[in-house]
């Protein structure tokens, strides 16, 4: 059906035709040009393709720090009912090719645990015996590969293949796995160039390989493209001047389709994959944005503790078909099984309500402190957040800017901790600085695993469903070397990475950060070494050689700012007023602000009518506390930390009044205690803000009180000296205030309380 007669249809009906929209899209994007029906090598490799071929390995060796093994694992969508015709070019008498039913293989993505051969649910060469068939499943001349699979009835399409077959027992995603003539973990892959079926130079890889879906038909030759497709493809040219020029089709969880052409590339062994972090940094977690450097071909040993992330995203060898895309299983960044299935119609994201929290209040915070930004994204995806410290210039990579980057796993409120220093570790200082904030969907990265060559500068990534507003062919890339979040080197930090003497380097090194580079043209080339590759060499060889390049292209949402406010280091101060707050259990309510204590009681962010009680100085008639001997005094002292910053390790030290004796037990039957296994005496009271607690007079922890007897020593001095107590006193470790910035600010004020008995 062609583009134009689906979109009649579904502007006539359009409530039937929701689901197709991604398709449609896809579908007008490529008007004019001729979409491959086949699946497999043909695919990659058409009738008049240009450049190289490179095998299909499978072998059993791991690479890459454990997180691949070097096969490919082919994934296929049918029906129940349908059948999967399969070949390859191994013509030996042990040629195999299985098929494992949904659900078989398991495992994180990457290092997947397949089952053992004996236990497939389909094999080739057990149908190749029982139909008497040797040729069955072998394609063996190029016509043969470029036409496909006859018919299972041998019927139709006879230039093709004889090919074997597997009837779908039930609808779903089924593994397929192709063996090069040797199977033997340590034999080579050969030397591959062009089709050929030479066992020898095929190794534990394949030059051809189909996997076809077709109806239940058995003369049918219509074959159901969009259904194979893979989370990486481990392929192998054979040697350096092989250019590949193929493209791929890989999705993003959340829906975003892309199609990446090669364009000269020219590695040896080579992994194809998508994710959508590219690379970690030091701690693990963070999208790197850079590229890695390796020990060898085999990226170990990288440099600075970054890391290397597992391949994460479907990769088709068409454009998807909706049923096979709703099947795909979608992972995280880790490798590891998500809910959910992939949408078919990507979803534009939104970022909104961005704000600072800082280490002293909102919007503010301290030299070297930091803060916590907090905003809300309608989607899961990457974030990037960026403050500027001329609040002209938001490049995420200029050392004196902070980039803050990650994964979103849930939609919704987000929060990122920031420490206050920007990109090369150097505190931001006093002044006021714009922070900005973007959400990615679609993010994509396509490492590039000891590429070596590349010629032409591809590959060029293009997003095919939706419509970029940094363009449709918008990519970035960065070979620069950079400063980790642990604060060590990879390379000399802004300038292009290492390689041999006489090495083509991309230039520029990085795209702009912000917009981009346009991935068809020749910005990233750097052509093709005259050294010889030297894997155990770290930057030996091409600029590509035992590095990890990464280039990548994302969907931004609309931008959010906030101001961020930075003040020089405050200092703290707590206030202190004492009051008699009552006589023999008669509570006093008098509200008295005691001139001699004017730079206490009355500042602005006491609550008001909290301090209440008397001097006891007889100030006033209403003041004077008149008392007698047996008479029993509460004394109570307010506190409130009101500073420009909290106030740290607050211990009151209060000495018992001359002339009369500390009350031991004045709490014991209250509640709540401090601590419910103190021993002794409850003789002190303790309220932060509303909540109380009662205090033992005995040093016993965590309880934070204690009494100390007269004569004895007590931490009342200057500093906390200890010095003699000759009528007693109690001790209360308050630990740390915020301070107040209003009135009754949460945690900031309080009081201690405690009775004495009069000589």
């Amino acid at each position: 059906m062609s583009c134009l007669l689906q979109l009649l249809l579904m502007l006539r009906k359009p409530s039937q035709h929701l689901g197709r929209i991604g398709t449609l899209i896809a579908c007008l994007w490529l008007t004019g040009t001729q979409v491959a029906q086949a699946e497999g090598s043909r695919t990659l490799y058409p009738s008049g393709a240009t450049g190289n071929r490179s095998n299909l390995e499978w072998r059993m060796d791991s690479l890459y720090g454990g997180l691949l093994t070097r096969r490919t694992l082919l994934k296929v969508y049918a029906v129940q009912g349908e059948n999967i015709l399969l070949g390859s070019s191994n013509t030996r008498s042990s040629a195999e090719i299985l098929v494992f039913n949904p659900g078989r293989v398991t495992g994180q993505s990457g290092s997947e645990t397949v089952p053992v051969s004996s236990s497939a649910d389909f094999r080739c060469s057990a149908q190749r015996t029982n139909l008497g068939n040797p040729a069955r499943g072998r394609i063996t001349d190029r016509t043969m590969e470029l036409a496909g699979p006859q018919s299972i009835s041998g019927t139709g399409n006879t230039s093709g293949y004889v090919p074997c077959y597997y009837t779908a027992p039930r609808t779903g995603v089924y593994d397929v796995v192709f063996f090069g003539p040797n199977t033997t973990q340590g034999n080579p892959d050969g030397s591959i160039n062009n089709f050929s079926t030479d066992n020898n130079s095929q190794g534990n890889s394949v030059a051809a390989w189909d996997v076809t879906v077709r109806s239940n038909d058995i003369n049918s030759t219509q074959d159901f493209p969009g259904r194979l497709f893979t989370y990486y493809l481990t392929l192998f040219t054979g040697g350096n001047r092989r250019f590949l020029n193929f493209s791929i089709y890989p999705v993003t969880n959340d829906g975003y389709q892309y199609r990446i052409t090669l364009r000269g590339l020219d590695p040896d062994g080579f992994v194809v994959y998508g994710n959508q972090v590219g690379f970690f940094d030091s701690d693990g977690k963070t999208p790197l944005y850079r590229d890695v450097i390796g020990g060898d071909e085999n990226l170990a040993d990288l440099e600075s503790g970054v890391s290397l992330a597992r391949p994460q995203f479907a990769t088709f060898l068409n454009l998807p078909n909706q049923a096979a895309l709703s099947a795909v299983t979608r992972y995280d960044i880790n490798g590891n099984q998500l809910l959910g299935s992939i949408p078919l119609i990507p979803v534009r994201p939104s970022v909104s309500d961005l704000k600072f929290l800082g280490k002293f209040n909102q919007n503010t915070s301290v030299v070297n402190q930091g803060g916590t930004f907090t905003f809300n994204s309608s989607i899961a995806g990457n974030y990037q957040l960026v403050i500027s410290r001329d609040g002209i210039d938001f490049d995420p990579t200029n050392p004196n800017n902070r980039a803050l980057r990650g994964v979103m796993f849930n939609l919704g409120i987000q929060s990122v901790d920031w420490n206050g220093q920007d990109n090369s570790g150097v505190a931001f200082p006093v002044g006021t600085y714009p922070a900005r904030i973007r959400v990615h969907a679609g993010e994509y990265h396509f490492p590039l695993l000891d590429a070596e060559n590349n010629v032409n500068g591809g590959p060029t990534i293009e997003l095919l469903n939706e419509t970029n507003p940094l363009g449709r062919y918008q990519a970035f890339y960065d070979d620069r070397g950079y400063r980790t979040l642990a604060g060590t080197t990879v390379g000399t930090v802004g300038q292009v990475l290492c390689a041999a003497t006489g090495t083509t380097r991309p230039s520029p090194p990085a795209s702009n950060a912000i917009t981009g580079f346009d991935s068809r043209g020749s910005e990233r080339s750097f052509g093709v070494s005259t050294n010889t590759p030297q894997p155990n060499q770290r930057c030996g060889g091409s600029f590509g050689n035992t590095k990890g390049l990464d280039i990548w292209t994302y969907f931004p949402s609309n931008t959010e700012t906030a101001p961020v406010r930075i003040i020089d280091n405050p200092s703290a101060n707590l206030r202190l007023v004492k009051r008699i707050t009552a006589l023999n259990n008669i509570a006093y309510t008098d509200v008295i602000d005691d001139p001699a204590d004017s730079s206490d009681d009355s500042s602005r962010n006491w609550t008001m009518n909290y301090i209440v009680g008397r001097t006891g100085k007889g100030i006033t008639a209403a003041d004077s506390v008149p008392v007698k001997p047996g008479d029993s005094l509460e004394y109570t002292i307010y506190f409130l930390s009101d500073g420009s910053s909290a106030a740290q390790n607050v211990t009151i030290c209060d000495l018992i009044p001359p002339n009369t004796t500390f009350i031991p037990n004045t709490f014991n039957t209250s509640t709540p205690k401090d601590s419910p296994t103190s021993a002794g005496n409850f003789g002190m009271q303790l309220t932060i803000d509303s909540a109380t607690v009662y205090l033992s007079n005995a040093d016993d922890v965590p309880d934070r009180g204690q009494f100390f007897a007269p004569g004895t020593a007590a931490p009342c001095g200057a500093n906390g000296a200890s010095v003699i107590v000759p009528n007693g006193a109690i001790m209360l470790k308050l630990n740390n205030l915020p301070h107040a910035t209003a009135k009754g600010t949460p945690n900031s004020f309080g009081f201690i309380r405690f009775r004495a008995r009069v000589n």
